[in-house]
């Protein structure tokens, strides 16, 4: 479980104020994460289904060009897995799962392409690409060590050169090989795999175009050859989705391109639930409780169960993942301070 949405904005200075709760709800206690030797400032981006995270740390407080590590923490410690070697010394974490593998890509040293990596040990090692593609990213790994995620390949239509990208999963069962997700998915436009479950479902956003890689239409949950297409609510021009738990999905959907989002929680049956007072969703649980955006600052992060709102999260933070023990987890910053990695539980 992991988010897309505030990681671009993890390490930037910021003033954070705590969370508070709502009447109705409990209090929320954060803790602060331990970062690693030579590192400032550092963001929780994945949850495992034991208690663990991982994230990213970093060694300049404010965006620019610093080495980002990728860092995994269990039982209170800290691990640093440094960077993809032989790759730019900046990292992505999307995900990781049980026994400590985390996956997320890397930026090649021409700066326009990106190698999808996992975690060996303790140290990244690039996951391999089917032939004809020369970018990937890896989005997610469940805890039979499959990793999901895409591919891409530039494309000249015109005088535009477009990556179209392609669904892939990684299996654990055959190590060293990809395979390009297919079986029940369109079979035009694009495909990315954003998110995988424990039983091996993989989530998928389908993009109509070649030349769009931003405004999927359509999502889809892929299993063993198989595909189903998920209900999208009436008014919908575009969703977005990247994360999956126990047979729910947490996503967004917009009715236009300049309209703000609604998030939605789609059940173990495929139906489509607005969460209460939600401008988008972007981790869920396996209890079914989701974090996001709420509909009255897109700034301001909510927690809901099963979509009724239960507490807003008020203050320039972030808040990424949703964990499986109840936890919700990100970065908070005291003023003057750096970015500190920062878990909430509910007491």
């Amino acid at each position: 479980m992991r988010s897309r949405y505030p990681v671009a904005i993890a390490l930037v200075l910021a003033a954070v104020s705590s969370p508070t709760a709502s009447a109705a709800a409990c209090s929320w206690t954060p803790t602060t994460l331990p970062l690693p030797a030579s590192r400032v400032a550092a963001v929780v981006t994945a949850a495992d289904s034991g208690g663990g995270f991982a994230g990213e740390a970093s060694s300049q407080r404010v965006l620019g060009s610093p080495t980002v590590d990728a860092v995994r923490w269990s039982g209170g410690a800290v691990t640093n897995l440094g960077t993809l070697p032989g790759h730019r010394n900046s990292v992505t974490v999307t995900g990781v799962n049980r026994s400590g593998t985390v996956v997320g890509d890397a930026g090649e040293t021409n700066l326009t392409q990106r190698r999808a990596f996992r975690s060996t040990g303790s140290v990244l090692t690039p996951l391999p690409e089917p032939s004809g593609y020369d970018s990937s990213w890896a989005t997610s790994v469940n805890d039979a060590g499959d990793v999901v995620g895409h591919v891409g390949k530039d494309v000249q239509q015109g005088t535009s050169i477009y990556t179209v990208h392609t669904a892939v999963l990684w299996p654990a069962s055959a190590p060293g090989t990809v395979v390009k997700l297919s079986g029940g998915l369109p079979t035009t436009g694009q495909t990315t795999a954003t998110g995988i479950d424990q039983d091996g479902t993989v989530l998928v956003e389908h993009f109509p175009t070649q030349t769009d890689a931003f405004t999927a239409t359509n999502l889809y949950l892929w299993k063993a050859s198989a595909a189903r297409k998920l209900t999208i609510p009436s008014g919908t021009a575009s969703v977005e989705a990247i994360s999956i738990a126990n047979g729910r999905v947490a996503g967004t959907t917009y009715s236009s391109s300049t309209a703000n989002g609604k998030g939605v929680l789609w059940d173990q049956n495929g139906a489509a639930v607005l969460a209460a007072n939600s401008a988008g969703l972007h981790s869920v649980n396996r209890s079914g409780q989701s974090i996001g955006f709420t509909t009255s600052n897109t700034l301001a992060y909510g927690v809901w169960q099963l979509g009724a709102a239960t507490t807003t999260l008020s203050g320039t933070l972030a808040v990424n993942v949703s964990a499986d023990s109840g936890a919700v987890a990100g970065w908070s910053r005291a003023t003057g301070s750096n970015n500190q990695p920062t878990v909430w539980r509910c007491a």
